[in-house]
């Protein structure tokens, strides 16, 4: 005998009649899911590791969104290469999944760029990880792309130099005063500091800059030559394999470019009004201070309205 099996019910499609006691679904501002572990082809069509957070609004009367429509698109990624006009594409296809339930979308994909990075000197080279976040918030109407770079650089303490500094000229002029003046030639001057024990600057850390830009509708990721951009403005990114040569010569540059956080934050805020594909931008700077227990902060945005 032949039995006619009835179809899985779809208990998120449930409407408001369903509760008891009278209730109603409520409208939510964001239902969704975070996390999602994924796979895609970056711009260059290499094919990364990425997480993927990703939601939607929710209507009055309604009681669940479909988020496997939204897994299923996402798990797509890896098929060609994320450009700026596939990333759209892609935010006006998961609104179109929930098209009976929901109005805006918010998508977040979560990555690190591998660079090879040359040293500053030598021949020698080695890989960074740049994580990055681009997002994709909005509506039907418009969709808005924002991309995030994080970026690890030194930062000395302009402060502490100009105490290591005086420290230096102190003793120096004690040793001075020892010797017979006639004999102080630039070799007994250099030979001093050779052997005189070194005066370093206590206050040198590895920061770190968030660097947020609302991106033009045709403007490219263009994330290398952005990274590139960023860390020239900076001057001290951090490095990979090194020889002696590359760490004097970044001795050197951090030496050239002090920085207090405002500094870096100032000098990041440049170089975003420099973009011209860049509508906004926030610029968070963290200075995770070796002097003090506590970390030091700064932050400058134009046109970046929080989501």
């Amino acid at each position: 005998m032949n039995l006619t099996v009835p179809p899985l019910p779809d208990v998120a499609a449930g409407r408001e009649s369903e509760l008891s006691q009278g209730a109603s679904y409520r409208a939510l501002q964001h239902v969704g899911m975070q996390g999602i572990a994924i796979r895609l082809q970056w711009e260059d069509g290499t094919r990364l590791p990425a997480t993927a957070d990703v939601g939607v609004d929710l209507a009055a009367g309604q009681r669940g969104i479909h988020m496997s429509r939204l897994y299923r698109l996402l798990d797509r990624l890896d098929e060609s290469p994320l450009t700026p006009d596939r990333l759209d594409a892609l935010g006006h296809a998961l609104l179109d999944s929930q098209h009976d339930t929901s109005q805006r979308l918010y998508l977040a994909l979560r990555l690190d760029l591998p660079l090879r990075r040359r040293a500053l000197l030598s021949d020698a080279s080695g890989w960074r990880h740049y994580p990055l976040t681009l997002a994709l918030e909005g509506s039907h109407q418009g969709l808005t792309r924002t991309l995030t770079l994080e970026l690890d650089y030194a930062s000395t303490c302009p402060c502490s130099t100009a105490l290591a500094r005086h420290a230096m000229a102190r003793d120096w002029r004690h040793w001075a005063e020892e010797q017979n003046t006639a004999n102080l030639d630039a070799d007994a001057v250099a030979d001093w500091i050779e052997r005189s024990g070194s005066f370093p600057t206590p206050h040198s850390q590895r920061s770190r800059a968030a660097i947020a830009l609302r991106l033009a509708e045709a403007a490219p990721f263009a994330t290398a030559a952005r990274i590139d951009a960023l860390e020239q403005t900076l001057q001290t990114p951090v490095q990979t394999l090194v020889k002696r040569i590359d760490e004097q010569a970044f001795a050197e540059r951090n030496g050239a470019n002090l920085m207090f956080c405002e500094d870096a934050a100032r000098r990041l805020a440049e170089q975003c009004e420099a973009q011209s594909d860049v509508l906004g931008y926030r610029v968070d700077i963290t200075h995770a201070e070796s002097l003090h227990a506590h970390d030091a902060v700064a932050r400058a945005e134009r046109d970046f309205e929080p989501r």
